[in-house]
């Protein structure tokens, strides 16, 4: 006999229950597939009371020139100017005369208006046999006033005072009378290698002279004369003052010294030109490109060099000194309606276009008043 085994059919409940057990299952599975992964723990988010952690910035890879223009840096490119110098001319040696050396400066961004910026050096940069020129006040003013007292008193004041360096003293009227032709300015700035200039007419000088005495270094360098005291301290800050003068372009030359002076002296005047440019220079020592060291006629050594990028430079701006008495005057323009025209002392104009709201409440306030002068009108006729 063959014995058969027949299946046994479990009831419809128990499969029923077996059926929902595996879906409950298999849910659980993509619900912890379906999760997102637990964050990784991160030390800035960790608060430690016992320690705080602190951020810090990224530091620019890029350095200034005050770090580093060194001592050893400057004697290097001053003994490379020589050999390049005598290079180039070995007949006649340029270190024996007495050239001027500048520092070139170039700048990322161009200031927004022209400038001048004044530097005091350690050593004056005036060669031994350079002739030095003071413009000073007229004592009377006047026409015919003669200027001839007015330079014995200066020149009296000044030898009293100790000072020998001043060749010349040029009153204010003598200027204006003897140099108004442009042959006399010219032979005035050939004949003399230092002007100075007292604070109290320097305006009026830069206006007779004209825009020709800024092109030459250590032309018009403006000095605080004090008749009663530090008259001579005065001319000696004088002497060792040099112009920064400011163009519309990229770069600019600075006056340190001549090649007759000692290698140390002008040392010392890079290395403190280097450090007032940090305050002093527009956009500070971060708008700097380069600098190098040349003479009038020769190849610019490098003392610095950066690629800093100009998107990290802000624009620089060269703010003018004003005096009190310098007021800008502004009315309407009646062949042109809706601008302002402003008349400033030097002479300037400038049109600005007025504001709609503006121009609404000046329209408002001439209404008011001629209502009131007729108001005033009416009343003085009804008393008559």
């Amino acid at each position: 006999m063959v014995s058969v085994k027949i299946p046994q059919h479990k009831p419809e409940k128990e499969q029923v229950k077996t059926g929902k057990a595996k879906k409950a299952k298999t849910l659980k599975k993509n619900k912890k597939i379906l999760q997102k992964p637990p964050p990784a723990p991160t030390i800035n988010k960790v608060k430690d009371n016992s320690t705080n952690i602190v951020k810090r910035k990224k530091k620019s890879h890029f350095k200034m020139p005050s770090k580093i223009i060194t001592e050893d840096l400057v004697t290097s490119c001053l003994v490379a100017l020589e050999k390049l110098t005598n290079h180039y001319d070995k007949k006649n040696a340029i270190f024996g005369d007495e050239t001027q050396i500048f520092i070139e400066i170039r700048c990322i961004k161009i200031p927004n208006t022209k400038g001048n910026i004044r530097i005091v050096l350690p050593h004056s940069t005036l060669s031994k046999t350079g002739e030095v020129c003071l413009v000073t006040p007229d004592l009377k003013k006047g026409k015919k006033i003669d200027h001839d007292p007015t330079i014995e008193h200066w020149e009296d004041m000044l030898r009293g005072a100790g000072v020998t360096t001043v060749k010349t003293v040029l009153p204010m009227r003598q200027l204006r009378v003897e140099y108004d032709q442009y042959e006399l300015k010219r032979r005035l700035l050939t004949q003399h290698d230092f002007i100075m200039v007292d604070n109290r007419v320097l305006n009026h000088v830069s206006h007779i002279l004209g825009k020709m005495f800024f092109a030459k270094h250590n032309m018009l360098i403006p000095v605080k004369i004090n008749e009663k005291k530090d008259l001579k301290k005065n001319i000696h800050n004088g002497l060792r003052t040099v112009m920064l003068r400011i163009s519309e372009g990229q770069t600019s030359t600075v006056l340190v010294g001549h090649t007759a002076m000692s290698q140390s002296n002008i040392k010392e005047n890079i290395l403190a030109l280097v450090q007032k440019l940090k305050d002093k220079f527009p956009g500070g020592e971060a708008n700097i490109r380069s600098l190098s060291i040349k003479l009038p006629l020769s190849l610019s050594l490098p003392l610095y060099l950066t690629l800093r990028p100009s998107n990290s430079i802000s624009a620089p701006r060269i703010k003018q000194n004003k005096p009190k008495s310098f007021v800008i005057y502004e009315d309407e323009l009646t062949t042109t309606p809706g601008n302002i025209v402003q008349v400033a002392p030097d002479g300037t104009v400038n049109l600005k276009k007025i504001n709609k709201r503006k121009r609404a409440k000046n329209d408002s306030d001439i209404e008011e008043n001629e209502d009131t002068e007729n108001e005033d009108i009416f009343s003085s006729d009804d008393d008559e």
